[in-house]
């Protein structure tokens, strides 16, 4: 087997498993509105994981195949990437067409997977801006944990060979 088909096959393999579990929870829906809370928690919980460990495997996989040339993209993606998108949600906050697709979005969730009554607009639209600031306030705490860990480790003492 040759080196470029070793790595392509568990590259494959991570985003299939990435991808099937999600696909499978929302073909289900149908059937999970029938099933107790704690079921769907659980199968949600279990399919979130699965994307999220097969994400980070793919990639590392990924990261340790590169060169220089293709990390520093990947480096300048994920330092300007985030803060683009996180720039655009925050810009689309202040629109009030936004407003209605969240409440929309929110309202149809809320009758057709929840069985409640469709909220308020205002407590659709606060409920989605106290999630965004969670994500932010998640991103930041990351960061700052990543950083810390990084320059500590990489500040370490050689260790003597004896």
């Amino acid at each position: 087997m040759s080196p470029q088909r070793q790595t392509k096959v568990p590259h494959r393999a991570l985003i299939a498993l990435s991808l099937v579990p999600t696909l499978v929870f929302l073909a289900a829906i149908p059937w999970l509105k029938e099933q107790p809370d704690w079921l769907v928690f659980l199968l949600a919980g279990i399919s979130s994981v699965l994307a999220i460990v097969a994400g980070f495997s793919h990639s590392v996989l990924t990261d340790r195949n590169s060169d220089e040339w293709h990390r520093s993209g990947a480096r300048f993606a994920s330092q300007w990437g985030w803060l683009t998108g996180l720039s655009i949600v925050a810009l689309l906050l202040a629109l009030p067409p936004f407003h209605g697709l969240i409440h929309s979005v929110v309202s149809w969730a809320a009758t057709d997977l929840a069985r409640a009554p469709a909220p308020d607009r205002e407590v659709a639209l606060l409920a989605f801006v106290l999630g965004f600031f969670a994500v932010i306030f998640a991103q930041v705490i990351c960061t700052i944990a990543l950083s810390i860990g990084w320059f500590s480790w990489m500040s370490r003492q050689a260790r003597d060979p004896q």
